[in-house]
């Protein structure tokens, strides 16, 4: 499963405004915490947080693909465990059954439903 780098449309928008802010004066501070030192140093942990997001959403993927894999070859061995108990001690045995077979002489066989027919439908005008 392939996995897309996630982007910030934030952060390209606070690129955008320091940039304004720079074009205003180099050393602008607005106050309340805005000042070109603290946005840049704000822009540049949130790149930091989203790059380390994005490491861990692809190692997560890669983990996922490789439990998918381990799963697949666990299912073919399960089957492969009932093949050969089948072979070893057939499909009837008590041994089929203790691996987790169902022995032939104990399914049950549907019965065939005999359809009745649906009675025609008169419309009188």
């Amino acid at each position: 499963m392939v996995r897309t780098k996630k982007n910030s449309p934030v952060i390209a928008l606070a690129q955008s405004r320091l940039s304004g802010m720079k074009s205003v004066s180099d050393k602008l501070d607005l106050g309340s915490g805005c000042s070109i030192a603290t946005v840049e140093a704000k822009i540049k942990e949130a790149l930091v947080k989203l790059e380390n997001y994005n490491k861990l959403k692809f190692q997560t993927a890669a983990a996922m693909t490789e439990f998918e894999q381990i799963e697949k070859e666990l299912a073919r061995l399960s089957k492969q465990i009932l093949l050969g108990a089948a072979m070893k001690y057939d499909n009837d045995s008590k041994e089929y059954e203790m691996v987790g077979g169902v022995r032939t002489s104990d399914r049950r066989r549907s019965r065939p439903q005999i359809e009745t027919p649906a009675t025609p439908v008169t419309v009188s005008a």
